[in-house]
């Protein structure tokens, strides 16, 4: 391998890892805010959480097995066309399945108090 070979594959080497840095990281803070907007009020978060958190990590270990498999079988393609499927069905069920919970946020406010508006204590109460 030469230099400019080796030049370029480092070119096009960072940009992807630094998409895939974003992702993770959009990725990683996504989840708990979803978690936390699904279970507000219901004292379920780290249950749900601590569910999320090893589906996430199946997923993860089974993805890789799954596309393994199916480049060994059947190639790169099909591997890629295999995901980009599952990947279509997965954001189908997500905008069908998915609450919308922006208007349910004042209800569980009241509910709950709001955690971004704490209430302050009265010097009388102290």
């Amino acid at each position: 391998m030469t230099c400019s070979d080796r030049c370029v594959a480092g070119l096009i080497i960072l940009p992807v890892q630094l998409l895939d840095g974003v992702g993770a990281g959009i990725f990683g803070v996504l989840t708990p805010l979803v978690v936390a907007d699904l279970t507000r009020g219901t004292g379920q978060y780290n249950l749900a959480l601590g569910a999320v958190a090893p589906a996430h990590g199946v997923g993860a270990s089974l993805s890789g097995l799954a596309a393994g498999l199916i480049v060994d079988h059947s190639g790169h393609s099909a591997a890629f066309l295999t995901a980009s499927g599952v990947a279509s069905l997965a954001f189908a069920l997500l905008l069908a399945a998915m609450p919308e919970t922006a208007g349910d946020l004042a209800a569980a406010d009241a509910r709950v108090g709001s955690p971004a508006r704490p209430q302050r204590a009265d010097a009388a109460s102290l």
